[in-house]
């Protein structure tokens, strides 16, 4: 099971697997991310010039800083996660809108010390990236350039990367035995695709019509994710006629068939706040703010 942390007013709060709270770590306003060890007693952070790594206490074990940005760069957030065994934190670094390199670059480093263990350039020229850590020690990474789209990429320490080649697919999730991985599309948010792991090659791609909604209102959302190896959850988010107030709806797929489920039948804050914890689980926030886990 994923660990559970949300960001609050202190920090961010880790609580275990019955949702109790361990600990707060301090967290600056102007990180962009931050992940937490397996553990549950350690946080990294990045942001747009550093890396930082903090221990059980919350304070600092370690610190990475990018090269300084060349003239004319441009401010854009980087990205550090723990890889699924806590021996590395994967960076991904914007390095070229920021003016630093050439390509952006997606760094390893040892997350014990700190010290890099690779550097590996990527042909993006990415305004921020998500990263999704993998049990064999690989991870995938989805980088966003805006305008320009979406890419996609897996690697392992110290080989090269794989490109995947398309520039109009956002990662959503990685299902939990790797199977399978679910993409959006980019641009018009038409479907979304099971892909068989590691290869990509498409399983199932379900357009909005095939969750009964009327495509002309209706978009695939950039959110769901697999709530175990055999359901995904897909959402579908559109503005009614009438009112042009928004509606949204988590939709239960069969990753075995492609076969839509039906509706969940639950409500959120928003279409973003369902989080797959993979082990058949999600948690939703109350209108107090209050955690659930279902």
């Amino acid at each position: 099971m994923r660990v559970i942390s949300r960001r609050t007013d202190a920090g961010i709060q880790v609580f275990d697997e019955s949702l109790e709270p361990l600990r707060v770590f301090p967290l600056p306003e102007f990180a962009g991310s931050w992940s937490i060890s397996s553990g549950r007693d350690s946080l990294v952070y990045a942001t747009c010039d550093e890396v930082v790594r903090l221990g059980p206490d919350g304070g600092e074990q370690w610190r990475f800083e990018f090269d300084p940005p060349g003239p004319g760069g441009e401010t854009n957030m980087s990205d550090a996660t723990f890889s699924a065994d806590d021996s590395l934190v994967w960076v991904y670094a914007p390095s070229l809108l920021s003016g630093r390199a050439e390509t952006d670059e997606w760094i390893v480093l040892d997350a014990a010390t700190g010290e890099p263990r690779g550097r590996l350039p990527i042909a993006t020229a990415g305004q921020g990236g998500q990263q999704f850590p993998l049990g064999d020690g690989r991870m995938m990474l989805d980088v966003g350039e805006g305008q320009d789209g979406s890419r996609i990429f897996l690697a392992s320490p110290g080989d090269n990367v794989h490109d995947y080649g398309w520039d109009d697919r956002v990662l959503i999730d990685v299902a939990p035995g790797r199977r399978q991985f679910m993409t959006v599309d980019h641009q018009g948010q038409e479907d979304v695709i099971l892909h068989a792991f590691p290869g990509g090659e498409t399983l199932f791609r379900l357009a909005v019509a095939d969750f009964g909604e009327d495509p002309e209102i209706g978009v695939v959302e950039w959110t769901g994710g697999y709530l175990d190896d055999e359901t995904a959850v897909v959402v579908v988010y559109g503005e009614d006629e009438d009112t042009g107030g928004p509606w949204w709806r988590h939709y239960r797929v069969d990753t075995r068939s492609g076969k839509v489920l039906g509706d969940l039948g639950i409500v959120t804050i928003d279409e973003t706040d369902l989080e797959p914890l993979g082990d058949g689980t999600y948690l939703i926030t109350d209108t107090d703010g209050t955690l659930r886990r279902m």
